[in-house]
């Protein structure tokens, strides 16, 4: 395939607009109550901001959870899985914030989910929903100054909140009978821990960790570099691009920088016609109730619509010059140049992962490589 065709193909793929399962009401009505209930809540008590970061939080988690009644039933059947890692993000993102070896701790961190990410498919989901909270609470705690505690219950708090409404809008169904039913035997806890023992003794293994470790050490260098930028941002759009299947140029990374472009595009346009903290709380919930909708049709318009709403909350009541936007679009480009590099290196000398074998995939032991990052 020549260049011109690859990008042609590129392209269609990075603008199309799937057709899938429609959207059911119980999407819609987690992403609203998600981000507008606890808003109302912080006008009322007069702490908006603290009505924006919860709903930031439920937001984000909502983000990964899926948009369809479907996906929704099956994290609402076992909500765990969708706090936990939210809430253990949040706990270590609070133990190493403001301290100096806090980037060190942050990437071995970050790797050691990534490493763990290949022991099952159910495991990988909760090791990314840990990987981004993680990495998206530790910059929101570095930006909080000396309330680094209270940032991390109110941003916790989100987590917890999007369970509570998933779980009172959960779809109760009546449980076949076990005799109807087929059971197909799953694999043992001791198979997962074998097959997930054999991948990690090879360097092949380890190419998903290896990738995202050093694309955060050099994002978290970089803002080091140039602290009075908003790099941040970098080490954040990292741990979002890097995915286990190992592509060159991955189409998400190439929708995520293109989003942010049209999203910054967004928020100055909201800046500079809307001034009054109301109007820009109507965005705010509209943005927020929309983000995950887009994300089950197209990850271009997901990235354009969220970006503006998390720099808008990140952001509430203080002004947003034109600098602090021109930084995040520099450094989501910057991100995701470091993850296009970043693959590049480990096809040239890492040696590629084994497909697995038919009794093994039959299995459920098989890499979890379609497992994307939220």
């Amino acid at each position: 395939m020549t260049l011109q065709s690859w990008g042609r193909v590129h392209l269609g793929e990075v603008i199309a607009w799937r057709r899938g399962a429609p959207v059911g009401w119980r999407a819609i009505a987690v992403a609203a109550l998600g981000m507008a209930v606890p808003v109302l809540v912080g006008f009322a008590c007069g702490r908006a901001e603290i009505g924006f970061t919860i709903g930031l939080g439920a937001m984000l988690l909502a983000g990964g959870s899926g948009a369809t009644d479907a996906t929704a039933a099956q994290d609402e059947a076992s909500p765990a899985t969708a706090v936990v890692p939210a809430v253990l993000a949040v706990v270590a993102a609070t133990a190493i914030a403001g301290h100096g070896w806090s980037a060190v701790a942050m990437v071995l961190l970050a790797t050691a989910a990534a490493a763990i990410s290949g022991y099952s498919r159910p495991v990988a989901v909760a090791a990314i929903r840990f990987l981004i909270y993680f990495v998206l609470s530790l910059g929101l705690l570095d930006s909080a100054g000396g309330d680094r505690k209270g940032a991390a219950l109110v941003f916790g708090l989100g987590a917890l909140w999007n369970v509570a409404v998933r779980m009172m809008l959960a779809r109760h169904e009546p449980v076949a009978p076990r005799d109807v039913v087929a059971a197909k035997p799953g694999p043992t806890p001791a198979q997962r821990r074998a097959h997930w023992r054999r991948t990690m003794r090879s360097l092949a293994g380890w190419q998903f960790p290896i990738r995202l470790g050093v694309g955060l050490t050099i994002a978290s260098l970089m803002r080091e570099a140039w602290p009075s930028h908003h790099y941040g941002w970098t080490v954040l759009t990292v741990a979002l691009l890097t995915q286990r299947p190992l592509e060159h140029v991955p189409v998400k990374t190439t929708q995520r920088a293109l989003g942010t472009l049209l999203g910054v595009g967004l928020t100055w346009a909201i800046l500079a016609s809307v001034s009054s903290t109301l109007g820009l709380a109507a965005l705010i919930c509209l943005l927020a109730i929309v983000a995950p909708l887009a994300r089950a049709r197209s990850y271009l318009a997901y990235a354009s619509i969220a970006t503006p709403a998390i720099l808008l909350v990140l952001d509430i009541e203080r002004p947003i010059e034109t600098g602090l936007l021109v930084d995040r679009l520099v450094a989501t480009l910057a991100g995701a140049a470091i993850v296009i590099a970043a693959n590049l290196a480990a096809d040239r000398w890492l040696p590629k992962p084994a497909r697995p074998t038919r009794p093994t995939a039959a299995h459920g032991l098989s890499d979890p490589a379609s497992e994307s990052v939220p």
